[in-house]
């Protein structure tokens, strides 16, 4: 009797063959800009599944971090250009992200991808952008008391998923005069301005400096060199004493940040070092500073005083601090630098990313980007109004 004929053999599936598990090993990627935009190059259905919204948001979520793309520099005539950061094969397109109609508009701040900028000239206006999906919401302020000094805000975006045209977002806006503290939020969702928030003493001046988010509160330096800070859960102002000595140990060359944990953060300059702080709270709820790391900055001895306005300035100083508390930037006489706020031991520290030779406030953009994956296109929304007390 003849044997059977053989089985024909059955070859195992790739693993890259199940979406599922493909989708596994290309969530481990690094969050920089162009690799996913290499990984789409592969086939078909490797672009398809990276385009996923659900992937992008598994994406985001599994990094949680988003990578700085880029800077707005921000001088006191406006935004003059935004900044690709990296190297020339890995930057993003720098028309992708310009500011649009940068004369009626000042650049007040980058947060959750999203940029917000107020009319030219006054307050009375807002425009909230998304550079990667084009989309535009405008939030007018009906009227300032008189009394106002000085003003403050920020954008702050819902995080949850990349197709963010429809998500919601907030505007804090923060204004003092004559002693007093004021703050109110408004909501993408209902298309108004919630009540007034009155601080309880009184205070200084509100600083043109970048805002801080930590944990649930948002924080502002004032120009006395106090804190000011919003909490978003219980709506309610309050004051927060910077790190002992602060104005004498870095006068007038200082940033908030969040740090590590989730905490406020305080970064200073001190002759030729970064001065890292953060405001560690206890089991029993008291709060206080921490000088957690010291940075030297020594290989920048060399430069020369420079002279700002006629005022002779230290050869850097501290311009930005991106949102997720990474990396610091240093303006100097050579350029602005990018310092690596966590390097390992024996990492890089440093690194140049502009050639700019004014003195310039610069606002870090942080985003998750894939060229391409992401719908455009322009809306106006609604235009919410506030009512303040004349």
């Amino acid at each position: 009797m003849a044997p059977p004929p053989p089985r024909p053999r059955v070859c195992a599936a790739s693993p890259l063959e199940c979406d599922d598990l493909l989708a596994e090993i290309l969530l481990r990627l690094p969050s920089h800009p162009t690799r996913l935009l290499r990984a789409s190059l592969v086939c078909r259905r490797w672009r398809r599944l990276l385009r996923d919204l659900a992937f992008l948001s598994r994406f985001r979520a599994f990094h949680r971090t988003p990578p700085v793309l880029g800077l707005y520099r921000v001088s006191p005539r406006g935004c003059r250009a935004f900044l690709p950061v990296g190297e020339p094969a890995d930057c993003v397109p720098a028309g992708r992200f310009a500011t649009p109609d940068p004369d009626s508009w000042f650049h007040f701040g980058c947060r959750h991808g999203r940029v917000l900028l107020r009319s030219r000239p006054g307050w009375l206006q807002f425009l909230v952008w998304d550079p990667l999906t084009g989309h535009r919401r405008c939030v007018r302020i009906q009227r300032l008391p008189r009394y106002v000094e000085a003003c403050h805000a920020t954008a702050l975006g819902d995080q949850g998923g990349l197709d963010r045209r429809q998500g919601s977002f907030r505007v804090a806006f923060v204004f003092t005069g004559g002693g007093r503290a004021s703050a109110c939020l408004f909501s993408s969702e209902t298309g108004a301005w919630g009540r007034l928030i009155r601080a309880e003493v009184l205070c200084s001046p509100v600083d043109s400096r970048p805002v801080a988010l930590a944990g649930n509160a948002l924080y502002w330096l004032l120009l006395d060199g106090g804190i000011l800070q919003l909490h978003l859960g219980k709506q309610r102002l309050n004051f927060v004493e910077p790190p002992p000595r602060a104005q004498i140990m870095y006068p007038n060359n200082v940033q908030l940040f969040e740090a590590e944990s989730g905490v406020l953060g305080f970064v200073g300059v001190k002759e030729y070092s970064l001065h890292l702080w953060a405001r560690a709270v206890d089991s029993d709820g008291t709060a206080e500073w921490v000088l957690r790391k010291i940075i030297d900055l020594d290989g920048f001895a060399m430069l020369p005083v420079v002279s700002y306005l006629s005022v002779p300035v230290l050869p850097f100083q501290i311009v930005g601090v991106d949102e997720g508390g990474s990396f610091a930037f240093i303006w100097t006489a050579l350029g602005i630098y990018m310092v690596f706020l966590n390097a390992a031991v024996g990492a890089p520290l440093f690194k140049k990313v502009s050639d700019a030779q004014l003195l310039e406030v610069v606002r870090p953009y942080s985003s998750f980007y894939v060229a391409g994956g992401v719908g455009g296109g322009e809306g106006e929304g609604d235009c919410g109004s506030i009512e303040t007390e004349t």
